[in-house]
């Protein structure tokens, strides 16, 4: 991105951003022009011009297809999937105070770098992105999202669930057990899930493993919600319009 759009952004916005400790997504103004396009279409109105793909095309309806008990569900049309949060919470499971001290020092050193949130973002390739220089096509995306969501200062965080492995290693190593510990730690009630390797690694139930993208589900006490791959919103914008409508609707109750 240009630095003289970088430079516009607005102050609040950047402090956002720092205190949630996601310097590296500071960035240019969201495209004004398909939020208000997406806004448009959500509400059943004809888009402006430019923007005539409406978000309802995006995606298949996440009721349709396959569920996850093996089902074949059917619904009429195409819509944005419903962002309605499951009901029905499952208990929380009573356990003893994870003891990051019992982590390996690389997972250490970065639980000090996140901050505390109610949301938390994870993906397969976050720990490369954190650990060394980010994608430019992931940070931008994360930018636009988070600056069209407008939520308060720490709604936020980014919380990996593999980082580079023993001696530097290029290769990621997956850690479930210190993941979910760290979102207990880091206080989120909601884990945002990019990507099925993602979802694969973090040792969820079986049944969870069959989650199609934009489902939700409860477990532990805590909101799931599974999404396509990063990499699929930075390739085609009228999915990223979806993305930021969908996500606008199913994270209001958490902002």
């Amino acid at each position: 991105m240009a630095a003289a759009t970088l430079n516009r952004l607005s102050s609040p916005t950047a402090l956002a951003l720092k205190q949630a400790g996601l310097e590296y997504l500071l960035f240019d103004e969201a495209q004004a022009h398909a939020i208000r396009n997406s806004a448009q279409e959500s509400a059943g109105q004809s888009p402006s011009p430019g923007g005539r793909t409406g978000v309802s095309q995006a995606f298949p309806s996440v009721r349709g297809g396959r569920s996850p008990s093996g089902d074949t569900q059917e619904k009429k049309g195409s819509q944005v999937p419903s962002h309605k949060t499951p009901p029905h919470p499952e208990a929380k499971a009573p356990q003893e105070a994870p003891d990051p001290a019992n982590w390996p020092a690389i997972w250490q050193e970065r639980l000090k770098k996140i901050r505390k949130a109610p949301v938390v973002w994870t993906y397969w390739e976050l720990g490369r992105d954190l650990c060394d220089a980010p994608d430019p096509k992931r940070r931008e995306l994360f930018q636009i999202l988070l600056k069209d969501l407008a939520h308060p200062p720490g709604t936020h965080s980014f919380w990996p669930l593999a980082l580079p492995g023993r001696d530097g290693e290029q290769q990621l190593e997956a850690n479930a057990l210190v993941f979910w510990e760290g979102v207990g730690l880091l206080h989120s009630r909601v884990v945002v899930i990019m990507g099925e390797q993602a979802l694969h690694a973090l040792a969820l139930p079986d049944r969870m493993l069959a989650m199609r993208p934009f489902q939700q589900v409860r477990h532990q006490g805590r909101l799931l919600i599974v999404l396509p791959p990063p990499d699929t919103f930075t390739q085609e914008a009228q999915r990223l319009r979806a993305l930021r409508e969908f996500l606008r609707q199913a994270l209001a109750p958490f902002a």
